[in-house]
């Protein structure tokens, strides 16, 4: 606690009130204590202790702001300059392929690459419509019966074409308006419980419904009212499309955006999901075939894959589960200790990594950490990674130092070793995690904060 900074905010008070015998007084009597406070002493101090906290918290977070801020401009220009550069390769090679049979598909790229390029060559955001009057109530109690009557038929062209309809509706709305649109879908149950059946009819209408299937657990109460009816049914359709898609596919994509998306607000379905498989499905098949293998694999599978597996394996139940499996749990954490020093592995999907290797940083896993070598390679990987980052340009100083910190702090503390033993260290960690869950799930189901609705340029939407 700083004292001197208390007193100078009570110098300056009585200075601006001209209480002058007060602030002479002051002046004589106050001397500054050698005793240093902690944090935990301040229920017990008076509270001037606590708000002045509290401000230096609040400025602390208006720098770590503005820090921001400046990285967002900086990399906006670089993915700007980078968009430029792809787009001119994009145009040589259509230009090379139109020599060739697929007319069809380069007619749809074109339309697509003039899209984005309206962004690349003006430097510039896309003029923004706004679809929000098609989620009226009425809308959508019509295009709700329409949907009823062609599924009744089994008319797929009509049901395609409702599903088009309301998934472009849905990517046209604006940002600050698709909350509200995923209420209204919700309020209007479209899809009248019968979601099985509609992504079992036909694969023609299966993406768009997956689509919409991931807009709709975007908060809380789209996960509530789609598992209502359809938990179980629902949580293994999905697995067995992941598991069946080619890898990377759009339909894996959605199922595994959904299945992140639902492990965070429904903590029941992560029984289903482990008990399924998939946090071994994903480890083999995504994470460890792109980052040790080198095999490609689409950037958003690598990224709610590894998301997926550290809410899964952070969750009551994963932790249980995985206590009662030591030898599994094992393979897993060697995995993900060579993983982490991979020459592939991104940013995003390291963090995702770090995390699931926070959760099972405890007491519970303490023989599997020993047998791992779990601190020596952590602090292999800080070197490691110190040093590989320094040459990467193209990751910013601060993304290379959210990393290092996490590794410090949650696995590396030498600092605090003569103050803490190794349990207190592990139950902080754990402790620390679940804190940032919370954060995290607290400013997701904000509802100024923004919903993303995924749209990827090779689900070919021009050709919807």
């Amino acid at each position: 606690m700083d004292e001197a900074t208390i007193q100078k905010t009570f110098l300056e008070y009585l200075q601006y009130h001209n209480l002058e015998k007060t602030l002479k007084a002051f002046e004589e009597e106050y001397k500054l204590p050698n005793k240093k406070y902690k944090e935990e002493d301040l229920p017990t101090m008076p509270k001037i202790y606590s708000y002045m906290k509290g401000a230096n918290a609040i400025a602390a977070r208006e720098a770590l702001r503005d820090k921001q801020y400046k990285l967002i401009e900086k990399n906006y220009s670089i993915i700007l300059q980078a968009g430029k550069q792809l787009m001119a390769l994009a145009i040589d090679s259509i230009q090379k392929l139109e020599k060739s049979g697929f007319k069809d598909n380069i007619s749809i790229m074109n339309e697509q690459l003039l899209r984005y390029n309206q962004i690349f060559s003006t430097e510039s955001r896309i003029e923004e419509k706004d679809s929000i009057d098609a989620f009226g109530d009425n809308e959508l109690k019509a295009l709700k019966t329409k949907l009823q009557v062609a599924f009744k038929s089994k008319d797929i062209n009509s049901i395609k074409e409702s599903l088009v309809h309301l998934r472009k509706a849905c990517l046209t709305t604006s940002a600050k308006n698709r909350r509200k649109v995923v209420e209204q879908l919700i309020k209007n149950d479209i899809f009248s419980g019968n979601i099985i059946p509609l992504l079992k009819l036909s694969n023609e209408t299966k993406l768009n419904i997956l689509a919409i299937l991931c807009i709709y657990v975007s908060i809380p109460k789209g996960v509530l009212s789609i598992l209502k009816q359809n938990s179980q049914p629902l949580i293994a359709y999905l697995l067995e499309t992941i598991s069946q898609e080619s890898p990377g596919s759009v339909c894996q994509r959605f199922s595994l955006g959904s299945l992140q998306k639902i492990s965070i607000w429904n903590e029941p379905s992560s029984s289903l999901l482990i008990d399924g498989g998939l946090i071994h499905w994903i480890l083999k098949e995504i994470l460890e075939k792109n980052i040790l293998y080198g095999e490609y694999m689409h950037p958003y599978c690598l990224d709610f894959g590894s998301a997926l597996i550290a809410n899964l394996i952070g969750s009551h139940y994963g932790l249980v589960y995985f206590e009662t499996r030591q030898s599994e749990t094992e393979d897993m954490m060697n995995s993900m200790l060579e993983m982490i020093k991979g020459n592939n592995v991104s940013s995003c999907v390291l963090i995702h990594l770090l995390i699931t290797l926070t959760s099972l940083a405890n007491d519970r896993f303490g023989t599997i950490l020993d047998n791992t070598q779990f601190n020596e390679r952590i602090s292999e990987f800080v070197e490691f990674y110190s040093v590989k980052s320094g040459e990467q340009e193209n990751e910013s100083p601060e993304s290379r130092k959210i990393i290092l910190d996490m590794c410090a702090h949650l696995f590396h503390p030498r600092e605090n070793s003569a103050n803490l033993d190794t349990s207190e260290v592990m139950e902080f960690n754990v402790r620390k995690h679940q804190e940032e869950v919370k954060e995290i799930e607290k400013k997701l189901d904000d509802e100024n904060e923004l919903l993303v609705f995924e749209c990827f340029p090779d689900e070919v939407i021009a050709n919807m």
